[in-house]
């Protein structure tokens, strides 16, 4: 199966699997592919044929068990059609515990970082605007999934991420310093604990229920950046690290942070694309 997948695209992969099904279930299956077509959900072809791609290997082992399509799935293609259209218009694909971990990395690439010193406090109105511009790239974002191939959503993502970059790194140079926020050395300390042991917590809660959530891949930017806040906020360190070592040692942090969600993302997306397979 995973070298099918290597060869062919997810529509000749749908036509390969199809073919090994019995005339009778052909028949069944055109049915419902037909029917399916006409649900609002699926007038992406894209999103129609991932669909397909999930049902056809389930069905191919239900007919080695020899149990056609109709007892397969229970009922007639259109009355099955209409329960998977209302199923996966009733919740958007978006709508997930996902959509939490972009804010996540926003917060720990953007907001902590910045305030990793107690003498330099957050910029309310900069990060205003820069979460409007981070709320506005995930809306262009979660728009284009929908309307075009996996391909070029690929290549969208990759101008959003670059255009999110440009306009929050303008921003940080444009906007006035207004709304200004310090994390003092107590109330600062206690703040990056209490938020790295929530998010610790929800982790470890999503990932005992998806063994594929995305929150994993943040942990160690969280808590990388939770060590660099105390080691500024703790009397004897705070010198250090605002020194021209300290600054490096935030710079390589900073990096590594970055480099752990890259690191630990790519392999909990190979997992599930493993799983889709």
């Amino acid at each position: 199966m995973a070298i099918l997948a290597e060869r062919l695209s997810i529509a000749e992969q749908n036509q390969a699997l199809r073919e090994q099904l019995s005339p009778e279930n052909q028949a069944y299956w055109d049915d419902l592919v037909t029917a399916l077509r006409q649900q609002p959900k699926f007038a992406n072809e894209d999103t129609l044929q991932r669909k397909l791609r999930e049902v056809l290997p389930n069905l191919l082992v239900a007919q080695s068990k020899e149990q056609s399509a109709r007892d397969f799935f229970g009922a007639d293609p259109q009355t099955i059609a209409n329960q998977v259209g209302a199923a996966s218009t009733a919740k958007p694909a978006w709508l997930t515990w996902d959509l939490l971990v972009p804010v996540l990395i926003f917060i720990l690439g953007v907001v902590l970082p910045a305030a990793i010193l107690p003498a330099v406090p957050l910029q309310g109105l900069l990060i205003t605007v820069q979460f409007g511009i981070f709320v506005i790239a995930m809306i262009l974002g979660i728009w284009l999934a929908g309307r075009v191939t996996s391909q070029m959503q690929l290549v969208g993502w990759l101008v959003i991420v670059v255009a999110l970059f440009l306009a929050t790194w303008l921003a940080a140079r444009v906007v006035p310093a207004r709304g200004l926020i310090y994390l003092t050395r107590v109330g600062g300390s206690v703040f990056l604990l209490v938020f790295a042991l929530a998010v610790t917590g929800l982790t470890w809660w999503h990932h005992r229920r998806h063994a594929d959530s995305w929150f994993p891949a943040i942990l160690g930017s969280l808590w990388i950046t939770t060590l660099l806040g105390l080691l500024a906020r703790f009397p004897l360190t705070s010198g250090l690290m605002v020194t021209s070592a300290g600054n490096l040692l935030i710079a390589l942090g900073t990096v590594l942070a970055d480099a752990s969600i890259l690191i630990i993302g790519w392999h909990i997306w190979q997992l599930r694309q493993t799983k889709s397979e």
